[in-house]
This record gives C-alpha cells, sequence and structure tokens, in this order.
C-alpha cells in the first residue's frame, strides 16, 4: 500500500498522497524585498517589491508544474516580469510573450500571480 504522508520528515518536501485539510492557519514563505531589477530564483512563494520601473526575471530554475510566484510592489509603481530561458508569460490578450509590463494604460497592476504548468507561466488572474 502507499503511505497517505511520504517523505523524509526532516528533509524540505513533504508529499501527502491524499487531500490535506488545514483547520488552523497557514503560512507562506515571503522573500527578502527587491529594490533593484534582478533574477529571482529563490523558494518563497511572495515576492515583496519596492521601487519604480523594476526588472524582475524569473530564473528557468523556478519552471516546474505547480509552481506559483506572487509578485507585490509594495509603492504604485511599474514593474516588469521577464523570463530567462525559452519559456513564456501569457498576457492579457491570451498571447505567450517574453515580459509582462504591468502598466495596463489606466495605472498600474500592484500585484501579479503566475503558475507555471512545467513550460510556461499563466497569471490566476485573467
Amino acid at each position: 500500500t502507499t503511505p497517505l504522508i511520504d517523505g523524509d520528515f526532516s528533509a524540505a518536501t513533504l508529499k501527502v498522497n491524499g487531500s490535506l485539510s488545514v483547520t488552523g492557519s497557514m503560512t507562506m514563505s515571503v522573500a527578502n524585498t527587491i529594490t533593484n531589477s534582478t533574477t529571482y530564483n529563490g523558494n518563497e512563494t511572495i515576492i515583496p517589491l519596492n521601487g519604480a520601473n523594476l526588472e524582475i526575471t524569473i530564473d528557468t530554475d523556478q519552471l516546474v508544474k505547480g509552481r506559483v510566484l506572487m509578485f507585490k510592489n509594495l509603492i504604485n509603481q511599474n514593474f516588469t516580469i521577464l523570463t530567462e530561458g525559452n519559456e513564456k508569460i501569457q498576457n492579457s490578450s491570451g498571447d505567450l510573450v517574453d515580459a509582462l509590463n504591468t502598466n495596463n494604460g489606466s495605472g498600474y497592476t500592484e500585484t501579479i500571480i503566475l503558475f507555471s504548468e512545467g513550460n510556461n507561466w499563466y497569471p490566476l488572474y485573467q
């Protein structure tokens, strides 16, 4: 039989074979605030940004099926999310592009939540 919980409890990865119900609170990892354009390759889910016209490149190592990245600009300024390799990001028109700019013409999108299906990145707000 397959155990319901599999993994080394001292390791960083735990796999649950079945449903997981959290009856208390849950936390997500938060990266240090990014203040300059950079390539992101951390383990965190939430990536705070604090700067104008930042360019954040997602490292190709992040391209894992089920990976979710949440970019939040702490100030009302434009930022751009780019990809490092051949992967693309879906824009608001549904096209796969190399860069996603948060200036939507009527203001700035302050939060971008992306998920990967293993090949590209897709926003969760569309």
